[in-house]
């Protein structure tokens, strides 16, 4: 009898232990999974017909309003007839710095605003 139950203790425990295992193998692997973080190819998109950009770390956008760069999610209700998705933008390749508008009289001579509705091909700008 003694030896039934003290059988039945060491199963008991190494469930146990089998279940505290697998949660602390879970938890690490979803710590390892939060921390890792992609790195974009390019990092800004500039539409010429709006003078604005597209920042891809950051998922906004930056524009400029009474003379001031603003970052937003969204762009502003004056440029919503504006169709992001016809193509119609610039690929600025190898510029990671935080304030690619610095650059905003270069890209608007070298990219000047198209208000054509018909779809172009993409054009990459390369930053040295």
């Amino acid at each position: 009898m003694k030896a039934r139950v003290r059988l039945l203790q060491i199963i008991l425990f190494l469930l146990i232990q089998s279940t505290f295992a697998q949660i602390k193998l879970e938890n690490v692997y979803v710590y390892q999974k939060k921390t890792t973080k992609a790195i974009p190819a390019v990092r800004y998109y500039y539409y010429p017909n709006l003078q604005a950009y597209y920042d891809t770390c950051t998922a906004k956008y930056l524009y400029m309003k009474e003379g001031e760069w603003i970052t937003s999610d969204f762009l502003p209700a004056n440029y919503r007839g504006y169709c992001l998705n016809n193509n119609s933008y610039v690929v600025i390749d190898g510029f990671t710095n935080d304030e690619p508008y610095t650059l905003i009289n270069e890209h608007k001579k070298k990219y000047p605003a198209n208000f054509s509705s018909k779809r172009r091909k993409d054009v990459v700008l390369a930053q040295n």
